[in-house]
């Protein structure tokens, strides 16, 4: 199984950069935090096997131009307008993920990240909107094993969570929280002030890597939202194999 990957930044999913053998894909907090709960599944670490493979958001526009070739589906019942840019997103990375698949031989398990970005006074259903047309883009597409990675309002809420004391309580208030970096006391100034300033991708790294965020304990609702579609996507990967392994002991 393979996982492939986009987001918005090298502070969510992660970055190319230059490697000992060529480009090399840097994993990002939300990577880190993915592996973890696939690993709980797998017993074993997908980027340790060097099995997650990374696509930059701006390569997803060349995955089928959208002037050339058939047209991408207008804006309809299946994409409001509101939310197609994350419908968009989630086809052209589940074309993407057919195409790996054909390359590898192997089953590929998209997993798009994008901010819900959204704020208190937006609409209670605009995060599901967004996130069933993420649905509803990996399925045109043509994959079923798409999952939407689509925190409320954005990652920080999701770190905090983690992060502030007390750890893993009263986390479902972070979801009502603007996405505006520039508001008042912003998601990203209190994820900065709980880390003493220690908040860089490279300290968020560090401290998941060293087991200070448990995504096991993360109790919001776009996080167990992610989790669970997830470990349906797992369960329909390696269930088949898992139930043979069984019936062989």
């Amino acid at each position: 199984m393979l996982l492939l990957v986009s987001g918005e930044g090298p502070s969510d999913i992660g970055r190319l950069a230059p490697g000992e053998q060529g480009p090399e894909f840097f994993p990002g907090p939300m990577t880190l935090v993915l592996d973890k709960l696939v690993e709980e599944v797998m017993q074993y670490s997908l980027l340790d096997l060097h099995t997650v493979h990374f696509i930059h958001k701006t390569e997803l526009l060349a995955v089928e131009p959208k002037h050339s070739g058939r047209r991408l589906s207008a804006p309809g019942k299946r994409t409001a307008k509101e939310t197609g840019y994350y419908y968009q997103n989630a086809r052209r990375l589940a074309l993407k993920a057919a195409e790996l698949a054909r390359e590898s031989d192997d089953t590929v398990v998209p997993v798009l990240f994008r901010d819900a970005d959204g704020t208190q006074s937006s609409g209670r259903g605009e995060w599901l909107d967004k996130w069933t047309s993420m649905i509803n883009g990996f399925e045109e597409g043509g994959s079923l094993l798409g999952v939407p990675m689509l925190p409320k309002p954005k990652s920080e809420a999701w770190l905090l969570c983690a992060f502030r004391t007390p750890a893993y309580q009263y986390c479902a208030v972070l979801e009502l929280a603007s996405g505006n970096d520039d508001s008042p006391d912003s998601l990203k100034d209190q994820l900065d002030r709980v880390r003493n300033g220690s908040s860089t991708t490279e300290d968020i790294n560090q401290a998941i890597r060293e087991g200070e965020v448990d995504p096991r304990r993360i109790d919001m609702a776009s996080f167990n939202a992610f989790k669970t579609r997830l470990a349906e996507v797992m369960q329909g990967v390696i269930g088949p194999a898992a139930l043979e392994s069984g019936n062989q002991h």
